[in-house]
């Protein structure tokens, strides 16, 4: 693997090495001051995808209303690569000098509301559902009494009604008999104000068709369930807003799941939500393709249950996506040489991603990693090798399997009114 970092590395060393400026513009007008990244590669057709693709990922972490590039080389020689980024983003992408104007369709940033209903007396119930498996806590006050995990979906089975029946069938097995005085769910896709569901994933695609199915899915699943209130959100900004309410600042975190996603939480303790697994890093030329998106060397394809389904038989081991992370888990348990070199894969791909934050997030000081694969001896063993190589501080969750659902059983649950926090929108 040759990561990112390291290819622009080593363009910035060329004797003719010129500066190619990446400008973020935050908001529309005159009055905009752009967030600016230097890169220094030469005026050639090779610096293109490498520059291009720490582009795309400052786009990724930053959120801007458009892109500019400053360009050593004219736009129609930066084609087909600038097509492809652009075909990715749905905010402008300029070579400059292009006039930045307002597009009425861009997304617009959201902003959580306090939830206003009381809590009831019962459990605090938190549901954490990925695309292949999910979670669900009880907790009172702030300990956790009881749990239970499974698959989304069982062998054979699609469509909302089956998730439905899904939750409501693991919330009653972990509740028993006991009320449920409120219930927060994490669900792993882009969501709006009050729980809309912007946008879904390729696996949550092909099991319930598109985001209509999702009208009304919080109060199916609660129904006859649960006096008190029930709030739903995407996973991991929720996750980042409980983390930034005990006090985190400054730290990345991110997934390893069915997909790979992530935040980051600023020195004031905001929390901006990304679509992490976009990020590129590997630009090797066998570098993995994105499942449905025009770019190679994306995080998905590495770090999540198929990333590491194909690391593990790149290694000899035979496993569905699905139970990739259980059979790196046993294998490691096991002994069998072979996993480990599974981690060292995994390994030296995190290293690339930890760049990627340590030169566009200037100021982070911690990457933190969650994901049930991790519970055990993986978490162990992927902590140790990131830690050696990486210019940032790594470490895993301590709780990598239940933080999710812990974070969502709690978060209806907070009393005063919840701090905003900006919601990326930007990819098909």
């Amino acid at each position: 693997m040759r990561t990112l970092a390291d290819i622009l590395t080593e363009l910035g060393r060329h004797p003719r090495a010129v500066p190619w400026r990446i400008r973020l513009h935050q908001r529309w007008g005159t009055a905009s001051s752009p967030r600016e990244f230097v890169v220094f590669a030469p005026a050639l057709g090779r610096s293109v995808w490498p520059v291009l693709a720490r582009a795309h990922n400052a786009s990724i972490l930053f959120n801007p209303a458009a892109v500019e590039l400053v360009s050593p080389l004219p736009e129609g020689d930066l084609e087909p690569v600038l097509g492809r980024v652009r075909s990715v983003h749905k905010v402008p992408f300029f070579i400059a000098p292009a006039h930045v104007e307002s597009r009425p369709e861009l997304d617009v940033p959201s902003v959580d509301r306090p939830v206003l209903q009381p809590p009831g007396p019962g459990l605090a119930m938190g549901l954490d559902i990925g695309g292949t498996g999910m979670k669900v806590v009880a907790m009172r006050e702030e300990a956790v009494v009881a749990s239970a995990s499974g698959t989304t979906w069982p062998p054979g089975e699609y469509g909302i009604d089956s998730l439905v029946r899904r939750c409501r069938e693991l919330l009653r097995e972990v509740a028993g008999s006991a009320p449920i005085g409120s219930l927060g769910i994490g669900l792993a896709a882009p969501l709006g104000v009050g729980g809309q569901v912007l946008e879904l994933s390729t696996i949550l695609r092909e099991r319930v068709g598109d985001t209509a199915a999702f009208a009304g899915f919080a109060d199916r699943v609660s129904e006859g369930l649960v006096d008190g209130p029930v709030v739903m959100f995407n996973d991991l900004s929720n996750l980042g807003r409980h983390l930034s309410a005990g006090g985190a600042r400054r730290l990345v975190r991110v997934q390893i799941g069915t997909s790979f996603g992530g935040c980051w939480i600023d020195a004031d303790g905001e929390v901006v939500a990304t679509e992490m697994g976009r990020l590129v890093v590997d630009l090797s030329p066998d570098a993995t393709p994105h499942t449905y998106l025009p770019l190679t060397g994306a995080m998905r394809t590495y770090l999540s249950n198929v990333g590491v389904g194909r690391a593990l038989a790149a290694c000899g081991i035979e496993a569905a996506p699905s139970q990739s992370g259980h059979a790196l888990r046993a294998a490691l348990e096991a002994g069998d040489p072979r996993a480990a070199e599974v981690v060292q894969r995994l390994a030296a791909v995190m290293v690339g991603v930890v760049q990627e934050f340590a030169t566009l997030l200037v100021g982070i000081e911690t990457v933190e990693c969650g994901g049930s694969m991790l519970q055990g001896p993986a978490g162990a063993l992927l902590q140790s090798l990131v830690s050696a190589s990486a210019p940032l501080p790594f470490r895993v969750s301590p709780r990598p399997g239940e933080d999710g659902a812990i974070a969502a059983a709690l978060a209806p649950r907070v009393g005063a009114p919840l701090r905003g926090h900006r919601r990326i929108g930007g990819g098909r």
